[in-house]
């Protein structure tokens, strides 16, 4: 095996590292359904509604912990940009000191940890805050769903 046989594979983890630090959005995918939620509690409870008071409290504590959820969540998210950040800078080296040795034969231990370094840093983050900001995001979501039903059992009786 040569290094020019592993152009290919560094190209695409410096892509793989460059596109996940920008596109680790869990901030905008995964935290949709609890601001739907919210909205819909909102809708329902306004001043004018006998319940407002009993909700009100509850709802602003949801709302709280959301945003301390969603703080915590950006400041991963940017730890983890830096790390990704970092791992295409070191490929992008790579592939540049690969260009130049392309001729030059390699020993498969090399070839695994081209392997590894290309492909799995990037997924790797990317399930680490996935994982890391559902199971945050569980328990709060279980409690805007129990408010939610609560509410709009207030309203239907």
């Amino acid at each position: 095996m040569k290094y020019g046989d592993f152009s290919s594979l560094v190209q695409l983890g410096v892509g793989l590292h460059a596109g996940t630090a920008i596109l680790q959005m869990y901030g905008e995918i995964g935290v949709q359904p609890m601001l739907r939620i919210i909205a819909r509690i909102k809708s329902v409870l306004d001043d004018t509604n006998p319940e407002f008071g009993r909700f009100s409290a509850d709802l602003n504590r949801l709302e709280s912990d959301f945003e301390i959820f969603r703080i915590r969540l950006f400041n991963e998210f940017k730890f983890l940009i830096v790390v990704n950040a970092v791992f295409c800078v070191v490929l992008l080296l790579g592939l540049i000191f690969v260009s130049y040795q392309a001729e030059v034969e390699i020993p498969a231990e090399v070839s695994v940890v081209l392997v590894a370094l290309s492909v799995l840093p990037s997924p790797i983050t990317l399930a680490v805050l996935w994982h890391n900001a559902s199971k945050e995001m569980k328990p709060m979501m279980d409690r805007a769903a129990e408010l939610e039903k609560s509410t709009l059992r207030s309203l239907a009786s």
